[in-house]
């Protein structure tokens, strides 16, 4: 069983983000299963917590939860910034192009996994 899930993160954590553009509903510092979430304009959420073995940030559209826009996903603290930064640029970038529909799900699920992404060598 992964340690991970029982380390606090340091209480600064969050302040090297910038989360201007979004309305926080809550934060925290405890790696649980609900750590992070963020609302931003056009139906956007930003979603971090602790999942099995591992930390995700998602990207979810106008409640759809079933379909994430976009999925991160990393297994150590460490690791936790790049993703969380990666997620911000990727909501920054859905906020400008919002490129969803209200037909039905029109885009495939962004993921990214460092453990599963890496380039063939």
């Amino acid at each position: 069983m992964s340690t991970e899930k029982f380390m606090k993160l340091p209480m600064d954590f969050w302040e090297q983000f910038d989360f201007s553009n979004g309305k926080i509903k809550y934060m925290e510092t405890t790696s649980d299963e609900d750590m992070l979430f963020i609302e931003y304009p056009k139906k956007i959420i930003l979603d971090a917590g602790f999942y099995g073995t591992s930390f995700r940030v998602q990207i979810i559209w106008d409640n759809n939860w079933q379909s994430p826009a976009a999925v991160f996903s990393c297994k150590t603290v460490d690791e936790l910034p790049e993703i969380i930064d990666m997620a911000l640029n990727q909501v920054n970038i859905y906020i400008e192009n919002c490129p969803f529909s209200y037909y039905g799900k029109l885009w495939d699920t962004l993921r990214y996994d460092p453990d599963q992404n890496k380039p063939d060598i």
